[in-house]
C-alpha cells in the first residue's frame, strides 16, 4: 500500500506546487499597479515590499485552489488510465488511494492554520505600513505627485507650469487662497516664482513641513499696489496631514491568540466581530482537508468525460464554499451571530458529502 501512496503522493505533490506557483504569479503581476500606486512617497523597493504583502494575503485562497486542481487533475488522469480501475478490480478499496489525497490535505490545514492565526495577519498589517504612514498620506494629499498641491486647512491651492531638473523646485506658480497668505499681500490670487519642498527624508522626523515661495508678487491688475516680497516660508503640520484618511487596526491585522485573550479578557470593542474573524480563519483552514475526498470523487465520476469536465466540476464546491463566505457575512450583519462564519463548510458539506458517500459505495 505504501508503494501506492507514494506513487500518487508524488504526483500530487508536484501538480499541487507547480499550480500554486502559477496561481501566485498570477496573482503577483496583477497586484503590481496596486503596489506602485500605494507606494506614492516611497522608492522602487517599497512598491516590491507593497505588491509581495498584497499577494502573501491571498495566500490561503490559493493554497484551497492550486490543492483542489491538482486532486481533481491527477486522479481524472489516474482515471482515464484506468489506474483507478484497476486498483477496484485488485479488492483495493477506492479509499486507499484517496488517502494520499487526505494526507497532503491534513499537512496544508495544519500549515493554513498557523498561516492564518499568525502569519497572514501580520502580512496583512504590514501591507499597509511599508512606508510610515503618515508620509505616504502627506505625499498623497499634498499631490506631490501631479501639477496641482492643496495645503491643507487652509484651502489654499497652489499649481506650476514646471519642475527645475535637479532640484525638483516648481517654478512659475500660482496660489489660489481665500485669505491673504501674507500680511504685505491683500490679493486672492498671488504668483510665486520658486516654490521649495524640502527632500521628505529631510521632514518625515519632524512635525512640520516648511514649504518656502522665493519671489512671491500679486498679480498686474489687482485692486491693490502690486507688492513684491523676497521669501517667507509657509509651515504645514504634518500630524494632522498624515491622519487625513488613515486607516485603523482591524481584526484582520491582530493574531488570533490576541484576538482571543481580548474577547476572554471583556477588552475588545467588538467581541462578535472578533469571534467571527477565529471562526472564519478556521473554516479556511480545514478547507484543504475537506476538498481533498470532494476532489478525489470528482475526478473518478468524469472518468469518461476528461479533465476539462472535472475541471469545471470542481468549480461547484469552489462556488459553494465562497458562496457560504458571502452569506456568512451577510448572517453576521442581520443576525449578529459569529457562528455564521462556518456557513462554507456547512454549504460544502451539504454537496460533498452525497457525492463522496454514493462514489465510495458504487
Amino acid at each position: 500500500m505504501w508503494r501506492l501512496h507514494r506513487y500518487y503522493l508524488k504526483e500530487l505533490a508536484v501538480n499541487a506546487a507547480i499550480t500554486f506557483i502559477v496561481l501566485f504569479g498570477v496573482v503577483l503581476i496583477s497586484l503590481v499597479y496596486r503596489g506602485i500606486q500605494r507606494s506614492q512617497g516611497g522608492e522602487l523597493l517599497d512598491a516590491a515590499k507593497i505588491t509581495l504583502f498584497w499577494a502573501l494575503d491571498a495566500v490561503p485562497h490559493l493554497l484551497t485552489i492550486s490543492f483542489l486542481i491538482a486532486t481533481v487533475v491527477t486522479f481524472t488522469r489516474a482515471a482515464q488510465d484506468r489506474e483507478l480501475t484497476a486498483v477496484r478490480a485488485a479488492g483495493i478499496s477506492p479509499r486507499v488511494p484517496m488517502q494520499s489525497a487526505v494526507l497532503i490535505g491534513i499537512f496544508l490545514s495544519v500549515a493554513a492554520s498557523f498561516a492564518n492565526h499568525y502569519l497572514i495577519p501580520e502580512v496583512h498589517f504590514m501591507k499597509y505600513r511599508v512606508i510610515k504612514e503618515v508620509v505616504r498620506s502627506a505625499f498623497i494629499n499634498l499631490g506631490l505627485g501631479g501639477d496641482r498641491i492643496t495645503i491643507p486647512n487652509s484651502e489654499r491651492v497652489l499649481t506650476f507650469r514646471k519642475k527645475e531638473d535637479g532640484t525638483g523646485d516648481m517654478l512659475d506658480c500660482t496660489i489660489y487662497s481665500p485669505e491673504p497668505i501674507h500680511p504685505r499681500l491683500e490679493s486672492s490670487i498671488v504668483f510665486v516664482d520658486r516654490v521649495s519642498i524640502p527632500p521628505i527624508d529631510e521632514w518625515k522626523a519632524s512635525k512640520e513641513i516648511p514649504i518656502q515661495l522665493s519671489g512671491v508678487r500679486e498679480p498686474i491688475g489687482s485692486a491693490v499696489a502690486v507688492t513684491d516680497i523676497d521669501s517667507f516660508i509657509i509651515h504645514v503640520d504634518l500630524e494632522a496631514l498624515g491622519s487625513a484618511g488613515g486607516r485603523q487596526d482591524k481584526d484582520e491585522d491582530v493574531s488570533s491568540d490576541q484576538l482571543l485573550a481580548e474577547v476572554m479578557r471583556g477588552v475588545h470593542e467588538s467581541p462578535v466581530r472578533a469571534t467571527y474573524t477565529l471562526f472564519r480563519r478556521c473554516c479556511f483552514s480545514l478547507m484543504p482537508a475537506l476538498l481533498a475526498p470532494i476532489g478525489f470523487c470528482i475526478a473518478e465520476m468524469a472518468r469518461n468525460r476528461g479533465r476539462v469536465m472535472a475541471l469545471m466540476l470542481a468549480l461547484i464546491p469552489l462556488a459553494m464554499f465562497y458562496l457560504g463566505e458571502v452569506l456568512g457575512a451577510r448572517f453576521l450583519l442581520s443576525t449578529n451571530n459569529p457562528w455564521s462564519a462556518w456557513m462554507p463548510v456547512v454549504l460544502l458539506l451539504s454537496v460533498g458529502v452525497p457525492v463522496v458517500w454514493r462514489q465510495l459505495k458504487r
